[in-house]
């Protein structure tokens, strides 16, 4: 899998892993001729991303020496990597051949297993020699100096013969001990908990000869085995802005467009808020609806799939359907469960690149401050994504919740967004002799002048109507008495 980031091209040649996310933090790979630790306990992962690399380096020709010390039999390595994507049996015992050295360590210590290395390495012609169970190393080293020496000798052979080693532990030993200063490279993988959740993380604590991108990168392991997502304001880098259009995007709605001086200007983030059912993805809709082949559309949602928003948009006169039917429109669903914000940037950046998509609508987004473990973060992380999405000319819609219903201060219960979004719409509801109307308000355009009023609006079979502009009688907003008041129900 391809990297959406862009890494460097700049210093010594480096080796992809064929980890994803892994080379944008490391700014392309590993480096050939290195030593390296992989650090985490039990359960981390550091078994299958040392897999993960060898069968994907297989794939590319070449040849690595996977070495166990006290470890689990290989048939049981091999039984619980089957379910793994990057598995390919073609290449077990060929490519990826599996040795134990635990006997000749028992005997001969460490100078029997340096031996064993060098002649099996040679043999085998290995480009990568993983080596699972450092601390049993250590833990038979007959002094510190002794297990020092071995390490250094590691360093030596892999430099004079071409190859990459891996040194897989599990030990505690902190930055201090000898195996971490003297190796070229430190990965840590762990994991913790965010009350009831439990996140896992990569950390590149050194990295000789080439530079990294340093921190806590949360990681997954599926059955598509290790993947690493960086820190998207972390990777980006500079941005390459695309040819500005002094254009505007219709919303869909007339009155709306009117009110805004001819819609939305080109590549603007623009942010509907408002409570619940309000109508805000109604709104979104409409805006999508205007998309086509040539300006294609992407809508990312956390709480409605495609068939549920085909089915609302058919009542609401929109021909949704036929737009996805197409191919002009992309429905993307993601259930806000364990998800993380990289992660969801990942895939909505992944979806406009592959499409050249134009219009965006992601609806719900607060489902990305629950998917953050470090509330902090979001400030930059949404500057950035929104940052990426205007460089690659797409005009994007979000909505975010209003925790009041009816009343109640207008205040944003999502900074982050409302600091970073260009366009801010408030959608609300008024209450008048006991009856609801749904309202409408502009309250900034960055980039554009617009009518500083409130206006009702309604929803049906029409879709998103805007009416007439609200009078204010008594700090209360009210409506001309002829006008109807909100049907029942939720937002259509």
């Amino acid at each position: 899998m391809t990297d959406i980031y862009t890494t460097s091209q700049t210093g010594p040649a480096h080796v992809p892993t064929g980890v994803p996310g892994l080379d944008a933090v490391l700014k392309g790979g590993l480096l050939p001729r290195a030593v390296y630790i992989v650090q985490g306990g039990p359960g981390e992962g550091k078994t299958i991303l040392a897999n993960q690399i060898c069968y994907s380096w297989a794939a590319d020709g070449e040849r690595s020496l996977y070495v166990t010390l006290l470890a689990e039999t290989h048939h049981r390595l091999l039984r619980h990597l089957q379910n793994m994507a990057f598995m390919d049996n073609r290449h077990a015992g060929t490519s990826v051949v599996y040795e134990s050295a635990f006997d000749i360590l028992r005997m001969d210590g460490l100078e029997g297993v340096l031996r064993y290395l060098t002649r099996n390495g040679k043999r085998q012609k290995a480009s990568l020699i993983v080596i699972d169970g450092l601390f049993a190393l250590e833990e038979n080293a007959a002094s510190e100096r002794a297990f020092r020496e071995f390490i250094n000798d590691l360093s030596v052979y892999a430099d004079v013969v071409g190859c990459t080693i891996l040194l897989l532990t599990n030990s505690k030993r902190d930055a201090g001990s000898p195996e971490f200063t003297m190796v070229d490279g430190w990965l840590h993988l762990g994991s913790d908990e965010d009350q009831s959740r439990t996140y896992r993380y990569l950390q590149v604590r050194k990295f000789r000869g080439s530079d990294f991108i340093s921190g806590r990168h949360m990681s997954s392991i599926t059955s598509d085995g290790f993947k690493v997502f960086p820190r998207l304001e972390a990777v980006t880098g500079e941005l390459e802005s695309a040819q500005m259009r002094d254009q505007r995007l219709s919303t869909g709605v007339d009155g709306l467009d009117r009110i805004i001086f001819g819609g939305i200007p080109y590549s603007s983030t623009t942010l509907l808020v408002g409570p619940t059912g309000v109508g805000k993805t109604t709104l979104g809709l409409s805006f999508i609806c205007q998309s086509s082949e040539e300006e294609p559309g992407l809508v990312f949602g956390f709480y409605e799939d495609a068939h549920r928003l085909r089915r609302r948009a058919t009542a609401l006169g929109l021909d949704l359907g036929s737009l996805i039917d197409n191919g002009a429109v992309e429905v993307i669903h993601r259930t806000p469960t364990e998800l993380l914000q990289d992660q969801l940037a990942e895939d909505i950046l992944e979806a406009c690149r592959r499409r050249g998509v134009k219009r965006l609508f992601i609806d719900g987004v607060d489902a990305f401050k629950q998917a953050t473990i470090n509330v902090q973060r979001l400030g930059r992380f949404f500057s950035t994504l929104t940052a990426i999405l205007r460089c690659e000319g797409v005009t994007t819609i979000f909505t975010a919740e209003l925790a009041e219903i009816v009343g109640g201060a207008h205040g944003l219960q999502f900074p982050a967004v409302s600091a970073i979004a260009e366009n801010i719409l408030l959608l609300r509801y008024a209450e008048l002799e006991s009856r609801l109307y749904r309202t409408l308000a502009v309250l900034k355009m960055r980039e554009s002048g617009f009518e500083p009023y409130v206006y009702e609006f309604n929803l049906g079979v029409e879709g998103f109507r805007l009416g007439e502009r609200m009078e204010r009688t008594e700090g209360v907003l009210v409506g001309r008495p002829h006008r109807q008041p909100l049907s029942g129900g939720d937002d259509v």
